[in-house]
């Protein structure tokens, strides 16, 4: 069945499913459903001794819920010489000072903002339940329930998202500057705006409004720039001292070093290997789009939804950014890319496409096998295992990202997106009694 795609401003059409489980199952249901899933997985586990720890006060500040706290306790500190907590940004810290939580309340406010959030999202991008399911089991959004920025920048960037979907110029730029408040997302933001700026101005009658949006975005992500350097100028007398400060944290421009790694080890190395494909995908996306556009006076360009080109202009945003700045780690790439609305909508996008012949999933995993490589998967030594382990590691990893791209096709489609909704839950709540125990999962 075939799909004509319109502009952002208007009802863009659903990601094909059966009448009959969306009529029946509302997104609202699903979600609650997932809820009520997780609850009960969570505490079989816990009961049989297989999950030990469960969130607390005590246990869930870890890692960076210290600098976060410290922001909201003390305000701003700066060093010249070591880390300081100028690395962070203020939105976060300051809505838990307004709130007055401890960190396990804040955790669960956290939590909630995102659930809201996703469920707004799935209902108007009209995403089938069994998907939203499966998006809402994506083991990364552990972090969802931790003091940490993901869910707070979940709200904000589909609030930008949505806006561009639904044509809603404020949603637009209010979501932009509360990113840009949330997280150094300026960096990334920038081209991204440029590029489907660039996109959406190509397409028949629409340059106007491509650099009207285009425009209003850039002016949103100065201001709120603007905002968070004085803030900083205020409280410590640097007004970029967020940008001093990242060299303490390894993040510097730096030619990638191979094999790639993670301090996370194999808990956290699959899943930053699947963000590093979809940003690898992303990237080519992209670069096809930019010839195509070059050659747009022989070959028309297609007419993507901007809201798409976006989240493509993101994900290409945050693999360059780790490729270039982390020196070959793969560190927090699964949290920074699968863990947004960013990578929702690409799903979302994937499943509205017609089926794709076989022979092309063939060219797809000959490329993904070659992807590997850069983690020593094969020739190279890979995080003390031996070969043969080496290779049914990523040959799960495969299997595993596979069953993803194929599932618009497969004919055992409900059977196969419940064993994923389920292994997904599991390695979520496992990955979250990895960070309660203090182990790195980042």
């Amino acid at each position: 069945m075939a799909f004509r795609f319109k502009t952002a401003l208007n009802p863009v059409p659903p990601l094909p499913a059966p009448a009959s489980f969306a009529k029946r199952y509302p997104i609202p249901v699903v979600v609650a459903g997932h809820l009520v899933l997780l609850a009960a997985l969570g505490s079989v586990l816990y009961c049989f001794g297989i999950i030990r720890y469960l969130p607390t006060n005590e246990n869930i500040a870890r890692w960076d819920v210290y600098w976060y706290n410290l922001i909201r306790e003390q305000g701003y500190s700066y060093s010249a010489t070591s880390m300081s907590s100028t690395a962070f940004f203020p939105l976060f810290p300051y809505l838990w000072r307004l709130t007055g939580l401890n960190a396990f309340h804040m955790g669960l406010l956290n939590f909630s903002l995102f659930i809201a959030a996703f469920t707004w999202l799935a209902q108007q991008l009209r995403l089938p339940g069994r998907w939203a399911l499966l998006l809402l089991s994506t083991p990364p959004l552990l972090f969802m329930v931790i003091p940490y920025t993901e869910a707070l920048f979940f709200v904000f960037a589909t609030l930008a998202l949505l806006g561009l979907h639904r044509g809603r110029l404020s949603w637009w730029m209010l979501g932009l500057l509360g990113c840009g408040l949330t997280r150094s997302a300026s960096t990334m933001f920038t081209p991204a705006v440029l590029f489907t700026t660039l996109l959406w101005a190509a397409q028949p009658g629409q340059v106007r409004r491509a650099l009207q949006w285009g425009g209003a975005g850039l002016l949103a992500i100065t201001s709120s720039v603007g905002t968070v350097a004085f803030i900083q100028w205020y409280q410590v007398g640097e007004p970029f001292a967020f940008v001093a400060t990242h060299k303490f944290w390894g993040q510097k421009l730096q030619w990638p070093q191979f094999p790639f790694a993670s301090p996370s080890g194999i808990n956290m190395l699959w899943l930053d290997a699947l963000a590093l494909w979809v940003g690898c995908a992303a990237i080519a996306t992209c670069l096809w789009l930019a010839g195509r556009w070059l050659q747009q006076r022989q070959r028309p360009l297609p007419a993507l939804p901007p809201v798409v080109t976006f989240a493509l202009g993101y994900c290409v945003s945050i693999a360059l950014f780790i490729l270039l700045y982390q020196g070959g780690s793969v560190w927090n790439f699964s949290r920074y890319l699968l863990a947004t609305p960013f990578f929702v909508v690409l799903v979302w996008y994937l499943g509205t496409l017609p089926a794709w012949p076989w022979p092309r999933y063939l060219y797809l995993l000959l490329a993904t096998l070659g992807l590997w490589q850069v983690f020593g998967a094969y020739t190279l030594e890979f995080d003390n295992f031996g070969r043969g382990q080496a290779l049914w590691y990523f040959a799960l990893l495969t299997g595993y990202l596979f069953a993803y791209l194929t599932l618009r096709q497969l004919r055992w489609q409900r059977e196969v997106i419940m064993v994923l909704y389920v292994f997904n839950l599991v390695i979520q709540l496992h990955l979250l009694e990895c960070f309660l125990q203090d182990y790195v999962v980042q």
